[in-house]
């Protein structure tokens, strides 16, 4: 927060202050202005005490009210009435400061006893009553300084008398009205929902109080009639309906005016023989006025704080009361005893028996009963349990009869009764029973012990199963809970137990426990499921433990042995595929942790189908247990650890070998092989015989798989031993498998990229050098790869060369080239198409077919503007099936272009059977012929050869115009290459061909490009 803000919150506050201190110093110099005036109008009667009291009063309650800081108000206040009784300096110094330093005083130490706030009627009562006792002194030192200053005579008693008095009159008159005023409780009278009465009480009180002066005028104060002590009445009546404030505003309302009518001669005190004595006897009636309402306020407080203490009690109790007169038929309901009848707050108390028309028809009769017997007389009490409301819906509640009063024929004259509800308890008290009953017949046996693990109480299932009797367990610890003497297992479990109940309160598992022998009989292991828990007290320490257990013996003996069923190999008893499963898990994560190399052997017997055949099926599993015999001694163990085992069925079986060094692994499957080669004697009739095994094996961690693939790659491996001559063993290598997965997965992204639209043909142009025209487009294939961008052909195609995706994609690209094709010739563009075919795809047996079918989906013939390109190699592999192939494609119209030509080993009698329309040089000759003489004889030797063959000649690779030139001067005149122009996607074809201006200005481009 803000510096600024931080100082400017207080203000508000700060300022209200200030606003009281205003306000409260108005009020005081406003009642000591009063008091002036006053004083004033009796100057004639000498210094009287009365209201030279006043200023004492008002002082008093300035003070105590708010505080020492309306001291100034008060000094300046106290010396107006003495001034209007025309005091000099060092009188109005006697008169002023000995009363204020008494206020001051007594202010201070009532503050102890009344605290700060406001004032009770209690509180205001005790004021007054120290206010009375504190004028003595006050009064003392004002008539002594009077005196003193030859302003009175020597006083006499009746003086001092009459000073006490008046400053006690006083401190009732004045005091307390500014103690016990305030606006709010003046507007809540005035405005609030007695507001009618409160103006009704008071302006009757002020028409009473005239009358009676009126009326009395002509009287004496010995001859006063009882209307002069209406108001009285009418001032009790007030305090009575509003407490103490609107009586107090009131009598200091008609003291004022009967001193002022006094002072004027009106009224019947101003008949009284001296004027003195008119005075002391209207401060007699004022004074009585005062302390009359001031007590019947402090009464009514106190029967009002009574009565509320009284509900507070019955409330905090929850108890409803009911009282019935039954001589005046009427009767007192409290506010609980509605509440449980379910009655509305101004609802008609009812009488006994219309009560017990609220009471369950099951209980009314008992009820009845009793209240018949306390009326009779037989008792004086009845206390019984009943239900309230109809049928179902009803609640529990305790009903208490108390005969209160009796005649002197002793009948009934007087009942009280209290109800409590009893629901929560008739509730528990089901529950308990409940509770004890299940306790008794639940089949679990339950046992409860304290905080030390003394047990408290067990039921007779608890007894039953564990074979204890219940008095032997009272009192001490159960051996569930006790660990002494037990085994480490035992130990562990319970350390374990104990870890979990103070972490959650709660712990389950198994337990096997001994149970005494039966007569005669050796004693039992008994398995218990357990279920233990804490029960903690309203301090959150533990108090009781409950354990819940159940025999689950013959359970665990059927779980047992279907684990085992599940687990292990019916005819062998070793471990089955599952148990194998989890065992090569556990072996692989110690293998981690211990730094052991762990072979895994998938073992297959050899030739073990003859066996069958010949001896039978019975002899074929005889030898089969004969052999898990045989495994079972072969494998290695210590107390630590143990080779293992497993048949997965069949001749099939799986072994788990350690071993540091590969070298141990050797030797150890070398051992297992030998024992296996020993003779069988599957048959007493016949020779024993004689099986060998295949063993594939892969090394873990050297093999980081998992252990499925584990598995997988040693079965692929105990194939290789099949294929290698069985009865023996090969080493899966996990280098090899990995390369050969790396290409099964880039293949299937291939196969991801045909199906997800991703490859694109892009398109060269073959151009007649010598003239500047454009021939046609060779259709290259590019792969734009989401995340590598455009990649060329000799980044993917190799991988699936060998397999059946080359065909898809030869088909993909021969479908795109020849729509793209079509579209040309719409668009008015006479060009030719080339497209590669790879030797895969040429083979297909249905090449052929698929051609005719792509080439019959268009209207126009395209066969003639479609020339296939073959490699070199591709197209001498198998020459005669080749050119039988090209010769069908011939028909078609297509015609054929040997690629890269002069870079295999084809001899001119091969190249005389194809009927080849086209020879392309290989560009790598292109690319050195004007440096190296050797490749320009070449390209000169395969022009010479395509005129002789009556083959067109196409040159790749043309880069520069000086090549261009060198090619057109040796008889080439059709090249291909990035001088010419780069591939270039579809789109831009029309364009590109539309502008081309001829060999040479691109040639020259080029070179000023780079």
């Amino acid at each position: 927060m803000p510096a600024g803000a931080s100082r400017a919150a207080p203000r508000p506050a700060a300022r209200l202050h200030w606003q009281r201190r205003a306000w409260g110093s108005a009020a005081v110099l406003v009642a000591y202005a009063v008091c002036a005036v006053l004083g004033q109008r009796f100057a004639a009667l000498g210094p009287e005490p009365l209201l030279l009291g006043a200023p004492f009063a008002i002082a008093l309650a300035a003070l105590l009210r708010w505080g020492r800081w309306l001291l100034p108000a008060c000094v300046a206040g106290l010396a107006l009435p003495a001034l209007a009784l025309g005091m000099d300096g060092v009188d109005l110094l006697g008169v002023v400061g000995w009363p204020l330093a008494v206020a001051l005083l007594a202010a201070r130490g009532l503050r102890r006893f009344v605290g700060h706030g406001s004032l009770d009627v209690r509180q205001l009562l005790r004021v007054a009553t120290a206010g009375v006792v504190l004028a003595l002194p006050a009064s003392a030192g004002h008539v002594g300084w009077l005196w003193f200053r030859g302003l009175v005579a020597a006083p006499q008693a009746a003086t001092w008398l009459v000073a006490w008095g008046g400053q006690a009159l006083a401190v009732l008159l004045v005091a307390v009205p500014l103690l016990v005023s305030s606006r709010s409780g003046l507007r809540q009278s005035l405005t609030g929902p007695r507001a009618r009465s409160a103006w009704l009480g008071s302006l009757a009180l002020l028409a009473m109080a005239v009358a009676a002066f009126v009326v009395e005028g002509q009287n004496t104060p010995a001859h006063l009639t009882p209307l002069a002590f209406v108001p009285h009445v009418l001032l009790c009546w007030l305090a009575l309906r509003h407490g103490a404030a609107l009586p107090a505003l009131m009598v200091l309302v008609l003291a004022v005016g009967g001193l002022l009518l006094t002072a004027a001669g009106a009224g019947p005190f101003a008949q009284a023989q001296s004027p003195a004595q008119g005075l002391a006897l209207l401060a007699a009636y004022l004074g009585l006025l005062a302390v009359s309402s001031l007590v019947t306020a402090a009464l009514t407080e106190e029967m009002a704080r009574n009565e509320d203490r009284w509900q507070r009690a019955l409330e905090g109790s929850d108890l409803g009361v009911a009282d019935w007169n039954l001589a005046q038929h009427g009767a007192y309901l409290s506010r609980r005893w509605r509440d449980l009848l379910g009655m509305a707050s101004g609802a008609d108390a009812p009488t006994p028996d219309a009560w017990l028309r609220a009471v369950h028809e099951d209980d009314a009769g008992r009820v009845r009963a009793a209240i018949e017997g306390l009326s009779t007389g037989g008792r004086d009490t009845a206390r019984l349990e009943l239900r309230l409301g109809p049928g179902g819906d009803h609640r529990w509640v305790e009903l208490h009869l108390l005969a209160a009063e009796r005649d002197a024929a002793g009948r009934l004259q007087r009942l009280v009764a209290t109800l409590a509800d009893i629901s929560e308890r008739r509730e528990a008290e089901a529950r308990q029973r409940l509770s004890a009953s299940l306790f008794q017949h639940l089949h679990e046996g339950l046992l409860i012990t304290d905080a030390e693990l003394r047990v408290l109480d067990a039921n007779p299932t608890y007894s039953q199963i564990t074979g204890v009797p219940r008095q032997a367990l009272i009192g001490r610890v159960p051996a569930l809970l006790d660990a002494a003497g037990a085994d480490e297992a035992t130990r562990r479990q319970h350390t374990a137990m104990w870890a979990s109940l103070r972490a959650s309160g709660t712990w389950r598992g198994e337990m096997l426990v001994p149970r005494p022998p039966g007569p005669g009989g050796p004693p039992q292991l008994c398995a218990l499921q357990v279920t233990i828990s804490t029960v903690q007290g309203a301090d959150g320490r533990v108090r009781f433990h409950a354990l819940v257990i159940s025999d689950i013996t013959e359970q665990r003996q059927q779980r047992e042995r279907l684990e085992r069923q599940a687990h292990f190999d019916e005819l062998t008893r070793l471990p089955n595929r599952a148990r194998m499963s989890q065992m090569l898990s556990e072996v692989m994560a110690a293998s981690e942790r211990e730094g052991f190399l762990l072979a895994v052997c998938y073992l297959d017997l050899d030739h073990f189908k003859p066996v069958n055949d010949r001896f039978g099926h019975a002899a074929g599993d005889r030898l089969l247990v004969e052999l898990a015999g045989r495994l079972r001694g072969a494998l290695r163990s210590n107390a630590l650890w143990s080779d293992a085992a497993a048949r997965l069925g069949g001749d099939e079986f799986v072994l788990l070998l350690r071993a540091n060094t590969l070298d141990e692994a050797r030797l150890a499957i070398e051992r297992v092989l030998r024992v296996i080669t020993m003779p069988y004697s599957v048959d007493p009739d016949a020779d024993p015989v004689v099986v060998t095994a295949s063993v594939g094996a892969t090394v873990y961690p050297l093999d980081r798989s998992d252990a499925d693939t584990l598995l997988r790659h040693a079965d692929h491996a105990m194939y290789s031993a099949k294929q290698s001559g069985r009865n023996g063993y090969v080493f899966f290598d996990p280098e090899n498998s990995r390369r050969t997965e790396e290409r099964v997965m880039a293949i299937g992204r291939v196969q991801d990229a045909l199906d997800h639209q991703e490859l694109v043909l892009h398109y060269q142009p073959k151009v007649d050098m010598r003239r500047g025209l454009v021939l046609g487009m060779e259709a290259l294939l590019r792969w734009n790869h989401p995340e590598h961008g455009l990649l060329p052909p000799a980044q993917f195609l190799p991988l699936i060369e060998p397999t059946g995706l080359s065909a898809s994609i030869g088909d993909w690209v021969l479908e795109h080239a020849l729509e793209q094709l079509a579209h040309w010739q719409r668009m008015g563009l006479d060009l030719s198409i080339s497209v590669n075919v790879s030797a895969r795809h040429l083979q297909e047996p249905d090449f052929v077919q698929r051609l005719t079918e792509l080439l019959a989906r268009h209207p126009r013939p395209l066969g003639a503007r479609l020339e296939l390109e073959v490699l070199e190699t591709a197209a001498l592999a198998d020459v005669a099936y080749t050119s039988a192939l090209m010769e069908r494609c011939r028909r078609l119209g297509v015609r054929f272009s040997l690629d890269d030509f002069g870079t295999g080993y084809s001899t001119l009698t091969y190249l005389k059977q194809l009927p080849v329309d086209v020879l392309k040089i290989d560009r790598s000759f292109v690319h050195n012929m004007l440096d190296d003489t050797q490749d320009l004889a070449i390209v000169q030797g395969v022009i010479g050869l395509a005129r002789t063959f009556g083959c067109s000649v196409v040159a790749e690779g043309v880069e520069l115009p000086a090549q261009a030139r060198t090619l057109i001067e040796l008889g080439c005149d059709i090249g291909q290459g990035r001088g010419l122009s780069a591939p270039m996607p579809a789109h831009e074809v029309f364009r590109w061909v539309r502008d081309y201006k001829g060999p040479f200005a691109a040639g020259e481009a080029a070179q000023v490009a780079r």
